[in-house]
């Protein structure tokens, strides 16, 4: 229901107005006021929906009162209605409107024409009045939006603040990149470990900034994988601080993509693994040592101790048989139960350490790898050993052992490899381990975290601070590789004495004068005892290092010497390389606990005329003083056997025609050759060295019995053409 004031001071014009507006409009409530401040009071009692309002009226006339009541906020949006009969000019209507009033009528008024202006204000009125609810509304609205912000500001500057807290107080490494791998941000804890503000690293490219340059193609091919991944992954690698200090860090990094699918960011958390990863070192290095020492106190003492005591009994057994044979017969069974324990005493030596830098090192457990898984008819394994490695410990080089027998074995079980290849190299800055084999290769779901062994591997290879890696190898099987960086340093030179004299055998004595060089003194006297009794042989001084052994060939001029390849200082092998070089004529027996079939041709190479091992029997010792001293070379007949089967004979090219003696990488190079390629191409074809295709040259040129590498290349020549001729490819 719509209310009208009406506000004039005659009576009768209330009254006509009155009834005019209940006649035109039912329902509609009239108040009338006959002054200006009654109008005014009633106007701010009631807010009535439209006023009308007289403006000739005495004491305040209409032009006030309207000016009043657009001035007072609850009444300014009431619409008021000039009625006027006197000031019905041009400039009262202008002054009207401007105090405010929204429409001007004369007297008298026409009644259709009034009743028309009030219900075209009845509908401003209404419009307007919903326009203000709606703004209150929407005052309200924002009102309590905008609480609702400054409390979820207040509750995120809280978070923030926490969160820049925890940030300063964890120890993790926190970084995003960018999709081309610039930096975005850093936490305080990973800028202040590199020793950088954030100013300094933020928009550059982080791999050239803070990865050190040995490192940066892999990490490169880690940020590539992850954003392919499209999920977690683990990364481990080093960062490098302003002052050059390297830090290994484990990453846990996620991928984070907009709506799109496009890469927005990437982010990592870091645990900085320096100082555990030195921790775990020094266990596994303290570990290694005391299984290095238990084992060389296995080979070195017990199995020497029995080795003597091989000697003492042998002694008492000549005498017992010149007295009592029957006793004799005992002692010797005796003697044999002593070799027994040697070879056991051996077998868990190795096992504790199977890699013993001073007699052999790498070269030797590789060797005695290869022996081992081809005597088990397993695989065929080929070696491919720089000479020179440089500077290597014993954890790291006992590590590279057990990464090898790991991956040997996984090819062999899992692989169904029928050939292995073990390379390494030595590089300016880096050793290079790479085992490759020709077996089934990794499946479409292998997964580096799948199987034990490579997780062995790995972390053997985490250990030393080689950077590890397995991949398919393009002509089929799998390649690992071990990168490990050199230390600084250099390795242990020879022995060497300037201006000594060229050595001559003296023959002016009926005994021939032996010098025994062995550090372990129950062996010298066992030895000693066992040559003494021979009467044209004498033991004329003992040596326990190689220092003194030099000495005592200076002083004593000695027809032969007798070696163990395990003694203080420089091992004997050095030794021996070090007499050759001084006293050519000098003979050089070893008698030695290592096995033989490892050691021997190691031994001939450095110089020495034959080689015994301390479990054969002592006449065995004495025949073996004869032979060398008689101008010959001894060794058992098993090492005789198995060097003779590598020497080429008449026949060979004929019974080997099919190439079967070459192994798989050799026969690669062989058809090579045949095509025409040169080394450098090779190389390149194979992704190897330009010096280990000449190895392998001459590595086939021995095998076929071919004199020259002309012949050999006229021999891979033709073998193509024959293939071609035949319809075969030569592959």
């Amino acid at each position: 229901m719509s209310t009208i004031l009406a506000i004039d001071d005659n009576q009768d014009n209330l009254i006509t107005i009155s009834a005019l507006l209940k006649s035109f409009m039912p329902g509609c409530s009239v108040l009338t006021a006959q002054s200006g401040p009654e109008g005014i009071e009633k106007a701010s009692a009631n807010l009535p929906d439209v006023i009308i309002l007289d403006i000739k009226m005495p004491g305040m006339d209409g032009f006030e009162v309207c000016t009043i009541l657009k001035a007072e906020p609850a009444t300014s949006h009431i619409p008021i209605i000039l009625l006027t009969a006197i000031k019905t000019d041009v400039s009262s209507r202008i002054r009207g409107l401007e105090t405010g009033a929204d429409a001007f009528l004369t007297k008298p008024v026409d009644e259709a024409e009034l009743v028309a202006q009030i219900k075209v204000m009845l509908r401003i009125k209404n419009a307007e009045d919903l326009l203000r609810r709606e703004k209150d509304l929407l005052e309200v609205a924002v009102r309590e939006r905008t609480i609702a912000l400054v409390q979820s500001e207040q509750k995120l500057i809280k978070e923030r603040d926490f969160i820049r807290s925890l940030e300063d107080a964890s120890p993790a490494y926190y970084i995003a990149l960018d999709e081309k791998g610039s930096v975005i941000t850093m936490n305080r804890s990973f800028l202040e470990a590199l020793g950088y503000q954030i100013g300094e690293v933020s928009g550059g490219d982080y791999v050239s900034k803070i990865i050190p340059p040995a490192e940066r193609d892999a990490a490169v091919h880690s940020f590539e994988a992850l954003k392919r991944s499209r999920k977690e992954m683990v990364i481990e690698n080093k960062v490098l601080t302003r002052s050059g200090e390297e830090r290994l860090v484990e990453w846990h990094a996620r991928p984070f993509f907009r709506k799109d699918e496009s890469l927005d960011f990437v982010f990592f958390v870091g645990i900085d693994m320096t100082e555990r990863k030195r921790l775990e070192r020094m266990i596994l290095s303290s570990s290694e040592m005391e299984r290095h020492k238990i084992g060389q106190d296995l080979h070195e003492r017990l199995g020497q101790n029995l080795a003597g005591l091989v000697f003492k009994s042998e002694i008492l057994r000549l005498k017992l048989k010149e007295k009592n044979p029957e006793e004799a017969a005992g002692m010797e069974e005796i003697i044999n139960l002593i070799h027994d324990a040697m070879t056991q005493t051996r077998g868990l030596a190795r096992d504790l350490c199977p890699v013993d830098m001073a007699s052999g090192g790498l070269y030797a457990a590789f060797e005695e790898l290869r022996l081992e898984f081809e005597k088990k008819g397993r695989v065929k394994c080929l070696l491919n050993l720089d000479e020179d490695l440089g500077r290597i410990d014993d954890l790291e080089a006992s590590n590279f052992y057990y990464i090898a027998r790991e991956a040997v074995e996984n090819a062999v079980v899992h692989g169904k490899a029928g050939n292995v290849i073990i390379t390494m190299t030595s590089g300016e800055n880096m050793i290079t381990m790479k085992i490759t084999d020709d077996g089934e290769g990794l499946p479409d779901s292998f997964e580096e975290s799948s199987g034990v062994g490579i997780r062995i591997m790995r972390y053997r290879s985490w250990i030393i601070g080689a950077a590890f890696s397995i991949e398919r190898n393009a002509g089929g099987g799998t390649v690992i590789t071990c990168n490990l960086r050199k230390h600084e340093g250099s390795r242990r030179p020879d022995i060497s004495e300037s201006d000594m004299k060229k050595y001559m055998v003296n023959t002016s004595d009926r005994k021939a004068g032996i010098l025994v060089v062995d550090d372990h003194p129950i062996v010298r006297q066992g030895l000693a005892q066992i040559i003494n009794r021979e009467e044209d042989l004498l033991v004329c001084g003992e040596a326990t290092n190689a220092d003194e052994a030099v000495r005592q060939v200076a002083r004593l001029n000695p027809h032969l010497i007798i070696v163990d390849i395990s003694i203080d200082g420089a091992s004997g092998l050095d030794l021996i390389k070090a007499l050759r070089a001084r006293y050519a004529g000098l003979p050089v027996l070893v008698l030695s606990i290592y096995d033989e079939m490892i050691y021997a041709e190691r031994a001939l190479r450095a110089g020495a005329r034959g080689y015994v091992m301390k479990q054969e029997a002592p006449q065995t010792v004495v025949t073996a003083i004869r032979t060398v001293l008689a101008g010959k070379q001894f060794l058992s007949a098993r090492v005789t056997a198995e060097l003779i089967s590598r020497m080429p004979y008449e026949g060979r090219r004929e019974t080997m025609s099919s190439l079967e003696c070459l192994t798989m990488r050799e026969f690669e190079v062989f058809q090579y050759i045949g095509n025409g390629l040169g080394n450098r191409h090779i190389a390149e074809k194979l992704n190897i060295s330009v010096k280990t295709v000449e190895n392998y040259r001459e590595r086939i040129k021995n095998k076929l019995n071919l004199e020259s590498a002309s012949e050999m290349v006229q021999y891979a020549v033709q073998w193509v053409i024959d293939k071609s001729k035949s319809g075969q490819s030569g592959a």
